[in-house]
């Protein structure tokens, strides 16, 4: 196999898999979603808040290993630099 045909073979992997792999993260997205129906669901807001914080940074990473940098702020400050609501038992 030439450095082309393997590229080539990469770059088909690629398109095969991604697509279905974004689908299915954001389909369970708007599943999460769903859970903020206040009518039906109560929730502790710390939890909910630092666990959007965890989401982002590792969406923020994950951007960031395809070449993709986001600036990621929560209440006006960097992901990276928000602390937890929750205290930790």
């Amino acid at each position: 196999m030439t450095p082309e045909e393997r590229d080539q073979l990469r770059r088909d992997n690629f398109s095969r898999l991604f697509p279905p792999a974004v689908e299915k993260l954001v389909d369970r997205l708007r599943v999460v979603k769903q859970k903020s129906a206040k009518g039906n669901y109560a929730w502790d807001q710390d939890l909910v808040h630092d666990t959007w914080v965890e989401i982002a940074k590792v969406f923020a990473d994950c951007a960031d290993s395809f070449g993709v940098t986001f600036e990621v702020l929560v209440d006006g400050d960097g992901v990276d630099y928000v602390k937890p609501k929750r205290k930790l038992k």
